[in-house]
């Protein structure tokens, strides 16, 4: 893993968290399960979605993976409903400002779901 990229989405994922003083055990969750999301994303087995949520990209996710996913997009869910309550936005336009901003801090080979339904590598 590239520690500047690491850092570059360290940076945004944590610093949109702590501006809305979010839930330290949401954050805490998020920050423990980052190191496995950033090994999965390069990889390949995951990739990003324009609304914001992991997508799984292998045809035979094991358990973990799923988990992993589902963990994660559970947090993000409650992330966005925290954002929009603090900035009296709707959650699903937080959830695709936080999905363009992922995409625009992403490493290089990392995967995202376009508008059209179709899979880009950065």
């Amino acid at each position: 893993m590239n520690y500047k990229n690491f850092l570059l989405f360290f940076a945004l994922f944590f610093g949109i968290t702590a501006l809305i003083h979010a839930d330290s055990n949401l954050t805490n969750r998020m920050k423990a399960r980052l190191p496995d999301v950033l090994a999965a994303k390069s990889n390949g087995t995951i990739g990003e979605s324009t609304e914001g949520k992991l997508l799984i990209r292998t045809k035979i996710p094991t358990s973990e993976l799923e988990k992993l996913v589902k963990l994660e997009n559970k947090d993000r869910s409650e992330l966005f409903k925290l954002l929009a309550k603090k900035t009296g936005g709707d959650a699903g336009d937080v959830a695709k400002k936080f999905a363009k901003g992922l995409a625009s801090k992403a490493k290089s080979g990392h995967w995202f779901k376009n508008s059209s339904g179709n899979w880009v590598s950065k």
